[in-house]
């Protein structure tokens, strides 16, 4: 796919847009990544990309001017930073400099945390009423993002993710952290036995995001695999790889008392007819096999394992 629209990438060393880079990249899509002024941006020159802005002022007029002589068409914001009155300064600064280089439409990166409630089947117009710091932020980013947008006559989308995850470095993904245990031959800390989550491959969201770009789409959409899976046997298939049994005492929750979320991704799918193409089967055999083998692969050879999966 070739859309041949310039998209500007925040955070593009980041986990989701880092992975968004890499996808443009595979398909030929003119990008520009802005980073931060200390940023490491090793990531993105192994994937040979190079047109890197670095900048901490959005709103700098040689920055604006910069960008504008390559007329971008569309803004994915995916910085994010721990501090979330930097969050809330950088996205309005950041829709600012969408419209002040005549992007057509900004994209946001949500979470299933601003629904609140945590249930099978999830759709967009579920009241949100967000139980975590995180979903609040991130919902507050929606409506502050939606409303702006709106007052600039700029197009707006915002993507809700189920838990991302790749096989690159991830120490905060519950599953890498389980993997690289075993791999060390230690005994993982296991909690959360009784969950049954919806996982959404990095890469799935990449394309997803470009999807929506190419389809000038407005709105929220849910991006997640549509299922959610038992940690259970997620586990048992993992320590089956490294050829091991997973004993593990009996939990006192009852099964009743069993954890489970999905969204659900019909809107997505009805609007640019998108699925995820990486099963979470396939993502954790490639981290076991990384692991159990301590073979890391190369940008490259990374990128052609992922579009070996897609195909």
């Amino acid at each position: 796919m070739y859309m041949g629209k310039r998209i500007i990438v925040t955070g593009a060393n980041g986990f989701i847009g880092s992975h968004l880079i890499t996808e443009l990249v595979a398909t030929n899509t003119p990008a520009t990544a802005i980073v931060k002024t200390s940023s490491n941006t090793e990531i993105l020159k192994k994937n040979k990309f190079y047109n890197i802005i670095k900048t901490d002022k959005y709103l700098d007029p040689s920055l604006i001017r910069q960008l504008s002589i390559s007329k971008p068409e569309y803004f994915v914001h995916c910085a994010w930073d721990k501090n979330n009155i930097i969050n809330s300064k950088q996205t309005i600064e950041a829709i600012e400099l969408a419209k002040a280089i005549n992007c057509k439409g900004f994209i946001t990166i949500g979470t299933f945390e601003e629904y609140g409630e945590i249930k099978k089947n999830l759709q967009e117009d579920q009241l949100c009423d967000p139980k975590t710091d995180f979903g609040n932020t991130k919902y507050a980013m929606y409506l502050t993002s939606k409303s702006i947008c709106k007052s600039l006559d700029t197009r707006y989308c915002h993507v809700r993710l189920s838990i991302p995850y790749s096989m690159r470095d991830n120490e905060e993904f519950f599953f890498t952290r389980i993997i690289k245990s075993i791999s060390r031959g230690e005994q993982p800390e296991i909690n959360n036995f009784y969950t049954s989550k919806d996982y959404i491959h990095a890469s799935d969201i990449a394309r997803a995001i470009i999807g929506l770009v190419e389809h000038q789409a407005e709105g929220v959409f849910n991006l997640g695999s549509g299922d959610s899976i038992s940690t259970k046997i997620l586990l048992n298939m993992i320590y089956q790889k490294f050829g091991k049994d997973l004993k593990i005492k009996e939990a006192i929750e009852e099964n009743n008392n069993l954890k489970e979320f999905s969204l659900n991704t019909n809107k997505i799918y009805s609007k640019i007819v998108w699925k995820p193409s990486i099963s979470i089967w396939d993502g954790l055999s490639l981290l076991v096999h990384e692991n159990k083998f301590n073979s890391k692969p190369s940008m490259e050879e990374f990128a052609d394992r992922i579009r070996n999966l897609c195909r």
